[in-house]
């Protein structure tokens, strides 16, 4: 029988989600209507349940119990049920099926499994590899209207937030339709230089099944070559409109300046696009809001590529706090500072960037609001322009934020910064976990020119987090963990199955729009020297 924690468990995980609402989780299965979206069973499956399917509704079974592996048994045809002890195991979901092509090739979940044989017309969902065979811990089928799956894996596994099975039960239960296109054709405005967004979101679309990069569009006609060289068959424009016109082309990136952003996505959005704008979305609340309310109206994803949402770094800090290890957070501080001239190009230019706080701070007010869960009410900052005049943006901001019960965080960045401060630094009630920047070198030796240093940026690398966990008076333990694996493409992955399969969109534009209200404000705050209040939408 099912325990009251699978049922907290499966009703946690019901509550994160937003298809949660059309996930019924009934006591008994004689509580599924027909017309039910999806039911979730972790114990009873019996005649009524089984007719229930075959009238339209869809339901998972969770058949890690004995008695319910000897009702499948009975009912369905389901075979050779083998219970395996918790351990380490590793699955692998089959990428045949289109709502599970873009996750990874296996991965580790440490879970008791129930492995099966499963009828015929089943799809197998999951595989584990023991002694180099496969066994299915996962199917799914049509039965009548209606389809049934079966799952092997324990509820407590299942519904752990974070992980990859955590992420296909997400999926599992978005996908009880047909998608009706398989394919989204994507198409890039301000390819750039070599290296630069075209060929990132080209190379990411084409990594992502289900997305295929088909136009670009720049107003450097070499940029254009470049982009056919970097992608055989995609077609190069010269103009917005003739970009905006193609067929082919279902969803826009928007790769230029921040200036250009609103400008752009609107006529995406009118054009009955689907629109990727970079970061930040516009440099207004009122842009925002006007973007947001033609996307809905038009029926139109709008999202911004907040990409470093997916850093190891800042997914192994949300691994953390996740599990409480500090308690409960109070003071979030980030930074992204350095004693050096400033970039010469249109990123220190204020008319042209928005302002110094627009660039890595729409990373980093972001982050701050992915952690507290909210934006703030109260945003304060101040500027200081003491060095690079000839650049329009301030040489330093500090962008400080109050949100409700006294809980505070802090955004610095600078140019004038002789001694990097923290990436992160992380104050909760029983530790802090801290990220230092270290510098990013290649050295080399070379022919002629022997001894070479190449720099790059330090903000590209991730940190390494320390965590001090107070253990009494006087005892700090201190340890480090970790990193996640790396996710590169986790933005575009994302976007493919919210078109695909409708699992929720992570960068949602209301979130976004938050973050363009505290850059604004911060702005407000640094020329009128007062505290601003944010506006909800």
């Amino acid at each position: 029988m099912s325990t009251r924690s699978d049922q907290a468990s499966l009703r946690s995980l019901l509550d994160r989600v937003p298809w949660g609402r059309r996930v019924l989780l009934p006591e008994d299965a004689k509580d599924i209507p027909n017309d039910a979206e999806v039911s979730i069973i972790t114990d009873t499956v019996d005649e009524h349940l089984i007719e229930s399917v075959r009238q339209g509704a869809k339901v998972i079974i969770v058949a890690t119990e004995p008695d319910t592996t000897r009702s499948i048994e009975a009912l369905l045809g389901y075979s050779e049920f083998s219970h395996r002890q918790r351990s380490e195991w590793i699955v692998a979901p089959n990428h045949q099926l289109p709502f599970l092509a873009r996750t990874p090739d296996e991965f580790a979940a440490h879970t008791a499994l129930v492995t099966f044989t499963a009828p015929t017309e089943a799809h197998t969902l999951f595989t584990v590899n023991i002694a180099l065979k496969n066994y299915t811990v996962a199917s799914r089928q049509s039965l009548g209207r209606g389809t049934l799956t079966v799952l092997g894996i324990d509820v407590a596994t299942l519904t752990q937030p974070g992980t990859w099975l955590d992420h296909c039960m997400g999926l599992m239960l978005a996908t009880q339709h047909t998608a009706t296109k398989h394919e989204f054709g994507v198409g890039v405005i301000g390819y750039g230089p070599y290296g630069g967004m075209g060929l990132y979101h080209g190379t990411a679309a084409n990594r992502t099944p289900g997305l295929r990069i088909v136009s670009t569009m720049d107003a450097n006609p070499e940029r254009i070559a470049q982009a056919e060289l970097d992608f055989p068959g995609i077609v190069g424009y010269t103009s917005v409109e003739h970009l905006l016109s193609d067929s082919a082309t279902d969803i826009v990136v928007i790769a230029t300046p921040p200036n250009t952003h609103f400008t752009l996505a609107l006529q995406a959005l009118e054009a009955g696009k689907h629109v990727v704008v970079e970061k930040p979305l516009c440099l207004t609340t009122d842009e925002a809001d006007k973007l947001i309310d033609i996307a809905q109206g038009n029926h139109r994803v709008l999202t911004v590529h907040q990409n470093r949402r997916w850093d190891q770094d800042f997914r192994t800090l949300v691994a953390l706090l996740d599990t409480n290890v500090i308690g409960e957070v109070f003071n979030i501080e980030t930074s992204v500072s350095s004693f050096d001239h400033p970039c010469r190009a249109w990123h220190s230019d204020n008319d042209v960037s928005g302002g110094l706080a627009y660039d890595w701070g729409a990373h980093h007010i972001d982050w701050i609001h992915q952690l507290y869960g909210t934006a703030p009410e109260r945003v304060y900052a101040f500027g200081q322009k003491r060095r690079w005049h000839e650049m329009t943006n301030l040489d330093q901001l500090r962008i400080h934020l109050q949100f409700p019960d006294g809980r505070e965080a802090t955004f610095f960045q600078s140019e004038l910064d002789g001694f990097r401060r923290p990436k992160f630094y992380v104050q909760g009630t029983q530790g802090t976990i801290i990220g230092n920047y270290r510098p990013l070198e290649q050295h080399r030796v070379e022919p002629v020119f022997g001894y070479q240093v190449d720099r790059y940026h330090y903000a590209e690398a991730p940190v390494m987090l320390e965590v001090a966990l107070y253990e009494g008076p006087g005892r700090l333990a201190h340890y480090q963990p970790s990193l996640v694996d790396p996710d590169p493409f986790g933005f575009h992955r994302n976007l493919a199955d919210h078109l695909l399969v409708g699992t929720p969109l992570a960068v949602a534009p209301t979130d976004i729009r938050d973050v363009v209200a505290v850059l604004e404000l911060a702005h407000r705050s640094t020329a009128l020297g007062d505290i601003q209040a944010l506006q909800p939408r």
